[in-house]
């Protein structure tokens, strides 16, 4: 049996107001994942009241929807499965030295990519457009268990994909043009 991962590490500029939001989206996705995925309704009232301590910004950025219970359903909305929302990343803010600002350092090992690019999307303004790599490693030789892919992020699009589609695509249009 092999092990499969998907690892980044990257760099992305920021203004202080977004290092802060971006530090309290982390720590609200550890919390809601440690206690509050798929809010049971018996815990409805205590979310309610984790949502209500979260910064005017984070409220502002992720806001109620009318007609639903559940304060974060539009923070849960960056993931694909809500139930689970893990970033499964590591997250690293200093001083830019390259120019101004700071920069937030994002790394791990098995990260949610596409919930990142959603993240940055929604909380790093100042950066966009931004792009960013990943790979799929596996610890054994097998077909299929090499890859990788990337993210370009701006205000209105997420484009990218796995090389894996890249290459079927390519593949793709050069049997029709034959």
């Amino acid at each position: 049996m092999a092990n499969t991962y998907l690892e980044t590490a990257f760099n992305v500029p920021l203004t202080a107001d977004e290092a802060a939001l971006l530090e309290e989206c982390f720590e609200t996705a550890a919390e809601i994942s440690a206690g509050y995925a798929s809010i049971p309704q018996e815990e409805l009232e205590a979310a309610k009241t984790f949502y209500a301590s979260r910064s005017s910004l984070f409220r502002a950025t992720f806001p109620t929807q009318a007609g639903n219970d559940d304060p974060f359903v539009t923070f849960l909305a960056l993931w694909s499965d809500p139930d689970f929302p893990c970033l499964d990343a590591d997250l690293t803010i200093d001083d830019d030295h390259g120019g101004e600002g700071l920069l937030a350092y994002i790394h791990g090992h098995e990260v949610d990519v596409s919930a990142l690019a959603s993240l940055i999307q929604k909380v790093c303004k100042s950066a966009l457009p931004f792009g960013f790599e990943w790979a799929l490693v596996t610890d054994q030789d097998r077909p299929g268990g090499f890859g990788g892919g990337y993210y370009v992020v701006t205000e209105t699009e997420i484009l990218g994909g796995s090389t894996r589609w890249l290459m079927k695509e390519t593949l793709r249009s050069l049997r029709a043009g034959a």
